[in-house]
């Protein structure tokens, strides 16, 4: 090994860098500031964490999230790296006890507000800091999705501490974005990566709303045992998905702003510790989260921007598993969306918020390769034809021409002079012999039982599309009517033809689960519940431990001695001294076992 991967064994347990990692830390060691475009799971955290190890002094942290800080300092500790933090949650004393002894430490997380602390800049000042990282740098861009008003004024960081390299890291961010950020930070000559924001391992799919619940408890049928994240728009929705999924039996838990700090800190502790599998949350949670063996992230509600979206699916699969990604959304999602750009004052910023859900809508309701248009819209070409990870280039139907159904739709609307609801219309073309259609007379509309052979199902997912479509549109009063669009008279004259999806097949291949978990299955599920008994007893999260790559690892070489065991990526001097030799000792156990020679 070269010096710096010997150094990354030493400390991290890992055998190689990832892509872009060891430029990263090269440059950074040789003092230079740093602007790191990479994808969730690319692992950002090593660009900084190795070179605080290398470096003299304290490197500060820079991180939004109270959890986050903890999840890392708990991580770094049971390697044996010297890492404390800073934030509200700690009384007084500590506070200045970390401050006092400043030079024990190699890394300090401090959330952005610290730094409105005088006091705190200069007792920095009198230590020396190695370098700054700031995590989560898209904050500091009020172009981003996530702006926050305290990371600006880390533009101090520059002026205070000259000699000390900034490192800004962010998963997600435009071109505009990501200039915003080395001008708020003035960075100098920045050394500038952008990784490919592609992630193979993950899969996305996406559909339209029709029932959120049944389409989520189908999506999880396909997950079980597996740690997931379902994110709602509203308090509201989490609490009715929470509550109808508990009822079912899932070991599940939510958060949103409305519950107390106690509450959230608890949900957040049970999932990330795996005593519950599913978190039904809004976008308050996740930011950041230290968890990398989530297999799928599901979105009740269309998210407001690509970039938030992304941000958030990007959660699933950060140890390069294969996981999932779904998606549900309406036409009202982007009616509602377009009503709170409208109440913002700024009208740059008004427009962008505008242009950004159009293009979030455009996405969700496009039949084109999902892949190929997320990596578009980061200025990313991808290649190929069929990228075998989305439902459109999984899906293996064809367009159907639905013009004949969509204009008996649309004529029926017409008749009922655009006064009536989805539900209505559907009763109507289906012939229903309801008491309110015979007082209205609508029995005798030339629509009545016009499709009496096609189900409410699908009728109501063909009234979906044309309002997807913008071919019909549902009115904001308190009981929706449908009501015609312009573009409805071409349809009912013939001029425009109508084509949908008429049955989607959505699955992952099968091919990336194979090779994922290609290993001893059951030498697998021994070693897990092995890191279970460990992780109890530290208190900490399974894989602190080690991550399911490892363990998967260790069920395909079957390492028998110490030098084998110290090939496994994950696997540190530290790690094995703390638990090396159990794990060999099982697979020993279960190498006599399963591969003796049976007596004659």
């Amino acid at each position: 090994m070269e010096w710096l991967e010997e150094q990354l064994k030493r400390y991290f347990g890992y055998n190689e860098f990832r892509e872009h990692q060891k430029e990263i830390v090269e440059a950074v060691l040789a003092r230079k500031d740093v602007l790191a475009i990479l994808p969730t799971g690319a692992g950002k955290s090593i660009c900084y964490q190795l070179p605080a190890m290398l470096m003299e002094g304290v490197a500060v942290i820079i991180s939004p999230l109270i959890s986050l800080m903890q999840d890392q300092v708990v991580s770094l500790s049971r390697n044996g790296l010297s890492a404390a933090f800073l934030n509200s949650s700690l009384p007084y004393d500590e506070i200045q006890s970390v401050l006092n002894n400043l030079k024990e430490f190699k890394l300090l997380y401090v959330a952005p507000e610290r730094f409105a602390d005088k006091n705190f800049v200069q007792r920095l000042k009198q230590s020396e800091v190695s370098l700054f990282a700031i995590d989560e740098a898209h904050c500091i861009s009020q172009w981003g999705h996530s702006f926050r008003p305290d990371y600006r004024q880390l533009s101090l960081l520059k002026k205070e501490f000259p000699a000390s390299p900034v490192v800004a890291l962010t998963a997600t961010a435009t071109s505009e974005v990501k200039n915003d950020i080395a001008t708020q930070l003035s960075m100098k000559e920045p050394f500038i990566v952008k990784a490919s924001f592609d992630r193979p391992n993950l899969t996305f799919l996406i559909q339209l709303k029709k029932d959120p619940i049944s389409q989520i408890r189908e999506f999880l049928t396909k997950h079980p045992d597996q740690p997931g994240i379902i994110y709602a728009a509203t308090r509201n929705t989490v609490d009715e998905t929470y509550t109808s999924l508990l009822q079912e039996g899932f070991k599940v838990g939510k958060y949103h702003a409305g519950l107390s700090d106690g509450e959230r800190s608890r949900a957040q502790h049970d999932f990330v510790h795996g005593e519950c599998l599913l978190m039904v949350a809004t976008v308050a949670f996740g930011m950041g989260i230290h968890k990398p063996d989530i297999r799928f992230v599901a979105h009740l509600d269309m998210p407001r921007t690509i970039e938030q979206y992304y941000q958030e699916v990007g959660r699933a699969g950060r140890d390069g598993l294969a996981s999932e990604c779904l998606m549900l959304y309406s036409p009202q999602d982007l009616k509602i969306y377009q009503m709170f750009s409208q109440k913002i004052e700024d009208e740059a910023l008004r427009q962008t918020a505008k242009d950004k859900t159009d293009k979030m809508y455009f996405l969700a309701k496009s039949t084109r390769c999902r892949r190929k248009e997320l990596l578009r819209y980061f200025g990313e070409t991808y290649a190929a034809a069929n990228c075998g990870g989305c439902d459109n280039c999984l899906d293996n139907t064809e367009l159907s021409d639905e013009t004949i159904a969509a204009q008996k739709i649309l004529s029926c609307v017409f008749r009922l002079n655009q006064r009536f609801g989805v539900k209505y219309v559907i009763d109507v073309l289906r012939g229903s012999k309801s008491k309110e259609i015979y007082e209205r007379n609508h029995d005798r509309l030339s629509t009545y039982n016009l499709m009496a052979d096609t189900s409410e199902a699908e009728l109501r997912y063909i009234i979906d599309v044309l309002i997807e479509k913008r071919l019909l549109e549902r009115s904001d009063e308190e009981y929706p009517v449908l009501r015609w669009t312009e573009l409805s008279q071409s349809v009912t004259r013939g001029a425009e033809k109508v084509m949908m999806r008429k049955k989607i097949e959505r699955s992952a291949p099968a091919r990336k689960r194979g090779e994922d978990m290609q290993c001893d299955q059951e030498l697998f599920l021994e070693l897990s519940q092995l890191r279970k008994k460990f992780a109890q007893e530290a208190q900490v999260p399974a894989f602190v431990i080690f991550g399911d790559r490892s363990l998967i690892e260790m069920s395909k070489i079957y390492p028998k001695t110490r030098e084998a065991m110290m090939q496994i990526n994950g696997v540190g001097p530290v790690k094995w001294v703390k638990y090396g030799h159990a794990f060999l000792e099982a697979i020993k156990a279960h190498c006599a076992k399963r591969f003796s020679t049976p007596q004659k």
